[in-house]
């Protein structure tokens, strides 16, 4: 039957393209309940359309999902309004910017190094493939991911080390994760391009995995919440505000009307004849109203003060940055931060969102990407914030002096940190000797033993 309603369906959406979406949703419900019975669409899930090579049908069901405001929420429609933009924007631009490398850790000292000899190493750092850089690729999948709850990705092996080499985008209606029918019931993603045969990848203990899969909050560990669904009515009473203001502007300012009559028309012909010549003649918002044979003009309704259309705007964007957790002073609106709290601000979206998005991809690259041969070997991922300091210039030489005044770091790996050349002699590490370990009988140092303050060199000459 599902054959029938989709060729049924697809055959309507070239006539019915230039009305609004929830237009044709409501047209096509209604002829699918005349042609098909009791197959309501209601029913059917919106993704096998996609799935199957329906996107036109797809884009209709799933921005027909209508919030308490009457507005019709969908990753489209919710992308149309600002604060959804700007909080998808915010994580997923700096996720991406921030550089992604591969580290080695050595079990038996705990050193570590950057694997840049590795192919894996690029993927991240450079590009996954010849089609997009990595910062379009992590930004790409991290907006999937914090708008749908999930992001995936194919990886692309090299045959017999099974070293990943490339990776693929997916859109997340693509794929389905599911559990195995029967046997071991192991996790698998059903991925569906187009009108091509739809294909099951099997997650196998032991063995590389061939879908990276980044997941949201989410409740059964397979799948993530998508925010737009979770956050619908929110997210669709702004929608309806911002419509509110734009429906306003379009009548020219005017509010709703009445117009009282001393008397009756006589018959239905001449009021809808009146009512047919009054739109034609004053439709249009710049047109001033003649009246005349005792008609009163009144409004009705609240004009835009009363209606505390300014309050409920800004009321809609705290509500979004809530399901984003995302602090309002980055997507725009400054009426809550000072001089003294923009800071811890901006310090507590690095905490307490930015920290959570990048420790997903750490762990999942981790996961999917690497082998287990090489996850045996010490290989992990690993993000690094300094990049968020670009900026700031002070803030960068006070840590670099902290590190060198302290033999934390050497001159010519602070050198390397702001992309300059090495020079010899600046590998070493120095120490101020002003701080001095006391005696075994705790105590202080005699006049003779203390030493004035200098640099002392750390390590070979």
């Amino acid at each position: 039957m599902l054959p029938e309603i989709t060729e049924g369906l697809k055959s309507l959406l070239a006539r019915l393209a230039p009305k609004e979406p929830v237009s044709i949703a409501k047209e096509l419900r209604a002829i699918e309940a005349k042609s098909y019975g009791n197959v309501s669409l209601e029913s059917v899930n919106a993704d096998w359309y996609l799935r199957n090579g329906y996107p036109g049908i797809y884009s209709i069901l799933a921005g027909g999902a209508a919030a308490w405001s009457g507005e019709s929420v969908s990753v489209t429609t919710a992308l149309n309004h600002s604060v959804v933009w700007a909080c998808n924007r915010i994580i997923s631009e700096t996720v991406g910017m921030l550089p992604c490398v591969l580290l080695q850790r050595d079990k038996k000292t705990g050193a570590k190094r950057v694997a840049d000899e590795q192919p894996v190493f690029s993927l991240l750092h450079d590009a996954p493939s010849e089609e997009m850089t990595a910062m379009s690729y992590r930004s790409t999948e991290t907006s999937h991911v914090v708008l749908t709850g999930n992001g995936y990705s194919q990886v692309i092996r090299r045959s017999g080390t099974g070293t990943a080499i490339e990776l693929h985008p997916l859109q997340p209606e693509q794929v389905k994760p599911d559990r195995e029918k029967s046997g071991q019931k192991r996790l698998v993603y059903l991925v569906k391009d187009g009108n091509d045969p739809e294909k099951t990848y099997t997650v196998e203990r032991g063995k590389p995995h061939d879908i990276l899969h980044l997941r949201g909050l989410g409740w059964n560990g397979t799948e993530g919440f998508s925010v737009i669904t979770m956050g619908r009515q929110s997210i669709g009473t702004a929608i309806a505000a911002e419509h509110n203001v734009a429906t306003f502007y379009r009548s020219g300012g005017r509010l709703p009307y009445v117009l009282e009559m001393a008397t009756k028309f006589k018959t239905d012909e001449d009021f809808k004849k009146f009512r047919a010549d009054w739109e034609i003649t004053y439709g249009q918002p710049h047109r001033a109203p003649i009246l005349e044979n005792d008609i009163k003009y009144k409004q009705v309704g609240l004009n835009l003060h009363d209606q505390q259309l300014l309050e409920t705007r800004l009321f809609d964007i705290h509500e979004i940055c809530r399901w984003f957790l995302v602090s309002p002073h980055l997507v725009g609106d400054l009426s809550r931060a000072t001089f003294s709290n923009i800071e811890q601000l901006a310090l507590e979206f690095v905490k307490m969102t930015l920290s959570t998005w990048l420790t997903r991809w750490e762990q999942e690259l981790w996961r999917c990407v690497l082998t287990p041969a090489e996850r045996a070997e010490g290989y992990y991922f690993k993000h690094n914030l300094n990049a968020l300091l670009r900026g700031d210039f002070v803030s960068r030489m006070s840590g670099y002096s902290t590190m060198l005044q302290n033999g934390i770091a050497s001159i010519n790996e602070v050198r390397d940190l702001e992309d300059w050349n090495p020079f010899e002699g600046g590998d070493a590490h120095h120490i101020q000797v002003n701080q001095q370990t006391l005696p075994g009988t705790g105590d202080p140092l005699n006049p003779q033993q203390q030493q004035s303050p200098q640099l002392v060199r750390l390590g070979p000459k």
